[in-house]
């Protein structure tokens, strides 16, 4: 299977460094949501790297400079309950973002996935959005979410995750081809419990510490 074109590997050796402490099974909760808030501040940093700016004239102690600024804060949108590990480390890069979440989940016996929660801020329409969730699977969970983001109008998606399936990416490309990723590593096989094989295990019951 061909690597999707929409995924953009970011094999930074600070990034892969706490990518191989993640993946630990040995890594400790603790650890575990540390690891997770800075990946997430560096993946937000660069997601943003051809973001629009503005010139902006602000007076320095030394007088006057003309410094580039962003003209524009993207829409944080949260996919639960995984996607608020990453949160608090977007937010930290982007302290003036509008915040938002969905509830989606895939129900194994019904083959469908499922929404049982969503609270978006208000004229969200043609917002950019930066869509949170540290692991694509079997990209179930993702493409319903996109979906349900652009029955609200929105505009450019951007996802920021950790790792990813090749299928799962190939499913999202498949549902919207305009939705960009950013992550770290790709992995070709998911086992029987819908795991990414190699990976972290579950990383929602990792970062909460609870199953």
């Amino acid at each position: 299977m061909n690597n999707p074109t929409n995924y953009h590997v970011i094999n930074h050796p600070l990034l892969m460094e706490k990518l191989c402490c993640l993946m630990n099974a040995q890594t400790n909760p603790p650890d575990f949501r540390r690891l997770i808030h800075e990946m997430s501040f560096l993946l937000t940093y660069e997601a943003l790297r051809d973001w629009v700016t503005e010139e902006t004239e602000i007076s320095t102690p030394n007088g006057p400079a003309v410094i580039p600024k962003l003209n524009n804060y993207p829409t944080i949108v949260s996919i639960l309950r995984a996607g608020n590990g990453m949160l608090a480390g977007v937010i930290e890069a982007l302290p003036l973002a509008r915040v938002g979440h969905i509830g989606i989940y895939r129900d194994r016996d019904l083959d469908s996935t499922v929404e049982y929660f969503l609270r978006l801020p208000e004229d969200i329409q043609g917002d950019s959005v930066l869509l949170l969730d540290p692991i694509i699977a079997t990209g179930d969970t993702m493409c319903a979410s996109v979906s349900r983001l652009r029955k609200f109008g929105v505009g450019d998606i951007r996802v920021l995750t950790i790792l990813a399936s090749k299928s799962g990416l190939q499913k999202l490309n498949a549902t919207d081809d305009s939705v960009s990723v950013w992550g770290l590593r790709l992995e070709e096989s998911l086992n029987q419990s819908g795991h990414l094989a190699p990976g972290p295990g579950d990383v929602s019951a990792r970062f909460f510490n609870a199953s």
